[in-house]
């Protein structure tokens, strides 16, 4: 049953989310071959009312039904199956909280099988995000006052940036690369509309000019969706369903009109009437219903460019993204539609949004501080991602030079690919496993093709993060079989959930704190919610079949805390009813903070391997903020207290007879990378897209001299001391 596809064109098709309820319980009952499916919300008061039923007689929602509902709603998780009654029951949940339940009923003698509970559970969690969008839209439709009705939105352009000749200015060069092409805005407004569109014209032109918008900016985002559910992965395919639910709205078309009507051009109707929708939204105290603004101001921008472009909204391809901050979705939409690169105000080159364009080789430049009111739309952008250099309005000589530089670095990457096949050993026989960090199925493809050994760190927050409702344990089996797709024999090192900081799921009632410094994170946060581990481990044993399995546990900081996620990991194991399975998974520990470090040789004697994560050693020992830009500079992985703490843990593993892998992104850069083999690392985790270039510098370098050097080396107080250090220790 192909759940994205169906609820994708429901969404394309309906106005309400009565509209969505409906088709949707047909399709349900229908697909499941059922007699009957209903659908029950909860309302404002938390009660459990009915939505929408489908049945042989046209009604639904029997008592029987409501009972069942009521029992998943109460309940808040697992499906409940009423056998004398052939019932099947499963929870609507918006990022895991109860939003309603589907309800299921057999036309006959019939007892629902596991999977048609899985199969249940996982509509349910695919159409709650959708009902929930459709019901903030009836609540906008139904007329709240909204505040500061009619104003629109004008950004004027400081003289910051001359308006003639070239102007280069400074980031935080966090993918590497080199692009050139106009600026492409999201996230924000960029025009000036009474100095745009200032006189309003004949009525019926501007509706004209609104409908051919609305029909435009559809199509792309069908388009955009599309090309995500096939070059991407399915998990990414409804990352727009709330734009269309808009666009479909016809309360919306209605204010634009009315707006008309009273003299306003179409661009400023459309700008006045998505604004009393954003403005009420921003009136209400809820997370996931203020992360609507966000689409609602895309949608604007969407709009208005077609209106002021008179043509087909112009996509992102072979252009440069310039953002304010990067979401998910918008990495998607530049992937399937080839941007050149991106450019942002926040984040860091280890936030999330960084990390997904990093793993798909866009280049990126972060921390442009004013970025968006020092640029204007279609100008035309140099992005150097190494340097963090973005210059503005190139002259001819400059783009001519920076081009030179990017045929170089391509004529780079095609020697690299000569080491695509090749093991990874150093000039002096030094060899090391050199795998890939992976979230997506993309990375895996990218990996593969790159010659990884191996997945060394597979995050499994990716698909949890772009849901409104987190994936059902059915859902995640298919999500981890990807990777088994690609690499059947492994090694894939699956960290399990880590919500917290830059990887936060915003809205979901688990309390994990936004800051990267709250201490209520990542397994502490799973200790509250076991049902979240359970399901995951389940789904990767139940992925692995009889194949190896290796599970890495994230921010460990106890013996106590550890051997307690052990224990949940057997208990989940041992409860597992499907025939073919791994219950014998390797078990790793992340070593993330200080304390893991002082700890290592304890830990390693609790667990089959070690694998250090620098972004986020880094990051709690230096006392660093990964989504400041300021902090960029900041952090040195030639810093003594680092190296000195990857020393240790390698000696402690090693002692224990365990291996020990660093996963974090320093080990992308050549010249840390052969520190880390000189320290002892068996095996490196890198970007996918490095892999090729990091074989070839290890196969050019020698490390066998730094090795001889690190005591004297590690004893230096300095960064600046030891990088010089051990550059005379490799020419040596």
């Amino acid at each position: 049953m192909n759940v994205i596809a169906e609820l994708r064109r429901i969404v394309e098709q309906s106005h309400s989310s009565l509209s969505i309820l409906e088709a949707a319980v047909r399709v349900v009952a229908e697909r499941m071959h059922a007699g009957g499916c209903s659908a029950f919300l909860l309302d404002e008061g938390r009660r459990l009312v009915p939505g929408a039923a489908h049945g042989p007689d046209g009604s639904g929602g029997s008592a029987a039904e409501s009972i069942a509902a009521r029992g998943i709603a109460e309940r808040g998780g697992a499906m409940v199956r009423g056998e004398a009654t052939s019932l099947l029951a499963a929870p609507m949940l918006v990022r895991d909280d109860v939003a309603g339940a589907l309800v299921v009923q057999s036309s006959g003698p019939r007892v629902f099988s596991a999977g048609d509970g899985e199969a249940l559970t996982a509509i349910g969690a695919q159409l709650a995000g959708i009902i929930e969008d459709a019901r903030i839209i009836d609540a906008l439709d139904r007329g709240e006052p909204p505040l500061h009705r009619g104003a629109t939105r004008a950004l004027a352009v400081p003289a910051a940036v001359p308006a003639k000749g070239e102007w280069p200015l400074h980031g935080v060069g966090a993918s590497p690369g080199i692009a050139i092409g106009a600026a492409v805005f999201r996230g924000a407004p960029r025009v000036d509309l009474a100095a745009r569109a200032p006189s309003a014209g004949e009525p019926e032109a501007q509706r004209a000019r609104v409908r051919t918008a609305v029909d435009k900016v559809r199509n792309d985002l069908l388009r955009i969706q599309i090309a995500a559910e096939r070059e991407i992965d399915e998990e990414h395919a409804l990352i727009f369903a709330s734009h269309l639910l808009l666009l479909n709205d016809s309360k919306l078309l209605e204010r634009i009109d009315e707006e008309i009507a009273s003299g306003l051009s179409a661009p400023r109707a459309i700008a006045t009437a998505l604004d009393e929708f954003e403005s009420w939204l921003r009136l209400v105290p809820d997370a996931y219903i203020q992360e609507k603004v966000d689409d609602i101001d895309d949608l604007r921008n969407r709009l208005l460019d077609h209106l002021f472009e008179g043509a087909s909204r112009r996509s992102t391809s072979a252009s440069i993204l310039v953002t304010s901050r990067v979401l998910p979705s918008l990495v998607v939409e530049m992937k399937s539609q080839g941007a050149r690169a991106l450019v942002t105000e926040t984040g860091s080159e280890t936030s999330h949004g960084v990390l997904l364009a990093r793993a798909m080789g866009i280049p990126v430049v972060t921390g442009m501080t004013d970025m968006l009111s020092l640029v204007q739309p279609n100008d035309r952008l140099i992005v150097d991602g190494s340097s963090g250099l973005v210059i503005v309005r190139p002259c001819d000589e400059t783009v001519a030079r920076y081009e030179e530089e990017r045929h170089r670095l391509e004529r780079g990457r095609t020697e690299y690919a000569k080491f695509r096949d090749v093991l990874a050993q150093t000039s002096d026989g030094v060899r090391v496993k050199l795998h890939a960090n992976a979230g997506l199925a993309s990375d895996l493809t990218v990996a593969r093709e790159n010659g990884a050994e191996g997945i060394g760190l597979y995050r499994s927050e990716y698909p949890f993060i772009v849901r409104n409702a987190f994936p059902t344990r059915g859902e995640q089996v298919h999500i981890y079989s990807k990777a088994y797709e690609l690499f059947p024999d492994g090694p894939i090192q699956f960290r399990i959930l880590d919500l917290a900081g830059d990887k936060f799921v915003g809205s979901r009632p688990l309390g994990a704190g936004r800051s990267a410094f709250h201490g209520y994170r990542s397994i502490r946060v799973l200790f509250d919610h076991p049902d979240l581990l359970r399901d995951q481990v389940q789904a990767l044993a139940i992925a692995a079949g009889g194949r190896p399995l290796r599970i890495l546990i994230p921010m460990v900081t106890s013996i106590e805390e550890l051997r307690r996620v052990k224990t949940m990991i057997r208990q989940a194991l041992d409860a597992l009813d499907e025939p073919i399975a791994q219950r014998a998974p390797q078990i790793g520990a992340m070593i993330e903070v200080p304390a893991a470090v002082e700890l290592a040789a304890d830990i390693a004697k609790e667990v089959d391997f070690l694998s250090i994560g620098t972004n986020d050693l880094m990051q709690y020992t230096l006392l660093l903020d990964r989504e400041d830009p300021r902090m960029a500079q900041m952090s040195d992985p030639y810093h003594p207290a680092i190296l000195r703490m990857i020393a240790r843990v390698v000696t402690a593993a090693h002692g224990a007879g365990r291996s020990v892998g660093v996963c974090g992104e320093i080990a992308s850069r050549t010249d840390v990378a052969l520190v880390l083999i000189a320290l002892g690392v068996d095996s490196l985790s890198v970007a996918p897209t490095a892999i090729p270039e990091l074989k070839q510098a290890l196969a050019r370098a020698r490390v066998h001299s730094m090795r001889r050097a690190v005591p004297e080396i590690l004893a230096l107080s300095d960064a600046r001391s030891i990088a010089v250090a051990l550059r005379a220790a490799q020419s040596a």
